[in-house]
C-alpha cells in the first residue's frame, strides 16, 4: 500500500466526512518523507503545520533546566495537532522529533481555507469533532495521573506494546513518569508475577 492509500483509508474511517470530503482531502494532502532525527517542531516556534503519521514513529517532548520530560508518542494511524496550533502566534511548548524514518501527511492553516471554502458544512462538524477529541484526550489524562507507576507501564503494555521495540527505555520511562531505574523493577516485577504458576503450583 502506498502513501496515498494510507491517507485514504486512514480518511475513510471518519464518519463524519461524505465521500466527496474525503475525496478532496485525499487528493490534495501532501505528503512527506522525514528522516530519523528530523525536528519536525521547536519548543518556542510558532507551529504552523499539522501531521498524520502514515509510517514511523514521532515523540513530543519539552525541555527544561536541560532535561528532557518525553510527553507523547505518534505511530501510524495518529495525528499530531500541537497544542498552540489554533493559538495565532502562540510559540509551541513542545519538540516534535522523528524517532524513526517516518512518512507523514502534512496539512496547514492554507490546506484549512481551502477545505473550508469547497465545503462549508466543515466549519460547524469540525469543531463538534475537536470538543469530543478534547473530552478524550482529557479522560486519558485523568487516567493516566491517577495511576500508580505499575499501573501506568501495565496500560501502556496493553495498549501499545509495540512501542517498547521502537523507543529508548529512557524514553518511556519519561513518559511514564520514573527514572529508567524504576522502570526496570517494575518490568521484572509484572514479568515475575505473570510467570508465576496458578496457586503457586507448576504444571
Amino acid at each position: 500500500m502506498n502513501a496515498r492509500d494510507k491517507v485514504r483509508e486512514l480518511f475513510n474511517r471518519v464518519s463524519y466526512l461524505t465521500l466527496e470530503e474525503k475525496k478532496f482531502i485525499v487528493e490534495n494532502t501532501i505528503i512527506e518523507k522525514f528522516s530519523k532525527g528530523t525536528i519536525l517542531l521547536r519548543q518556542g516556534q510558532v507551529p504552523t503545520k499539522c501531521f498524520t503519521v502514515l509510517e514511523g514513529c514521532v515523540r513530543e517532548y519539552t525541555m527544561s533546566k536541560g532535561e528532557e520530560k518525553t510527553t507523547g508518542f505518534f505511530t501510524e494511524g495518529d495525528t499530531i495537532a500541537p497544542h498552540t496550533y489554533h493559538e495565532s502566534g502562540e510559540p509551541s511548548d513542545h519538540f516534535l522529533e522523528c524517532l524513526e524514518n517516518s512518512t507523514l501527511s502534512v496539512t496547514d492553516k492554507q490546506f484549512e481555507r481551502l477545505l473550508l471554502l469547497s465545503f462549508p458544512r466543515l466549519a460547524e462538524v469540525m469543531p463538534e469533532f475537536m470538543v469530543e477529541e478534547l473530552k478524550k484526550a482529557k479522560s486519558e489524562w485523568t487516567r493516566f495521573i491517577t495511576s500508580s507507576p505499575e499501573e501506568r507501564y501495565i496500560d501502556l503494555m496493553e495498549s501499545r506494546p509495540s512501542l517498547f521495540n521502537r523507543v529508548a527505555h529512557h524514553q518511556i520511562a519519561s513518559y511514564l513518569g520514573m527514572q529508567p531505574q524504576s522502570l526496570s523493577r517494575i518490568r521484572k516485577r509484572v514479568f515475575h508475577k505473570e510467570t508465576q504458576p496458578l496457586n503457586g503450583q507448576s504444571d
